[in-house]
Parts: structure tokens; sequence; C-alpha cells
């Protein structure tokens, strides 16, 4: 996160990142879904697997801010 030193020379608030966060997770799903796609059509498991995962761990992403779960602990 980027701070911002006021005139005061105290710092702002951090800038908001959570939509490139989001674009860059919805980018990360396309591309595994690639994965699994490719990887079925030229019968190659290890890009199946790694297509599959990283398709599960972006869900898991999504489904934890449609439940509202904190995003650190």
């Amino acid at each position: 996160m980027r701070y911002r030193i006021g005139a005061d020379g105290l710092a702002l608030p951090a800038q908001n990142t959570l939509d490139v966060v989001t674009a860059t997770v919805c980018f990360t799903l396309v591309v595994g879904i690639l994965f699994v796609v490719v990887g079925w059509r030229g019968q190659q498991r290890w890009l199946q697997f790694w297509g599959a995962l990283t398709c599960l761990c972006c869900a898991a992403y999504f489904l934890r801010n449609w439940l509202g779960l904190p995003t650190s602990m």
C-alpha cells in the first residue's frame, strides 16, 4: 500500500486497491480455465492440475468475499 504525506506531515489513509485485486483474480480465473482446457486437449495432466488448483483458489477468494469473511488475520 502507498501512503501519501499531507501538508501537515502526517500520513494520509491508504488508497483502496480492492478493484485491482478483484480484476487480478478475475484474470487469474480466466487463465486457470484456459489451463484446464489446453491441458485436457493436449492430454497434459500437470496443466490440468495447476489450472484446476488456480480455479479453486479464485473460487475460494470470491466465496470469502461473498460470505463477508475478514481479509486478514
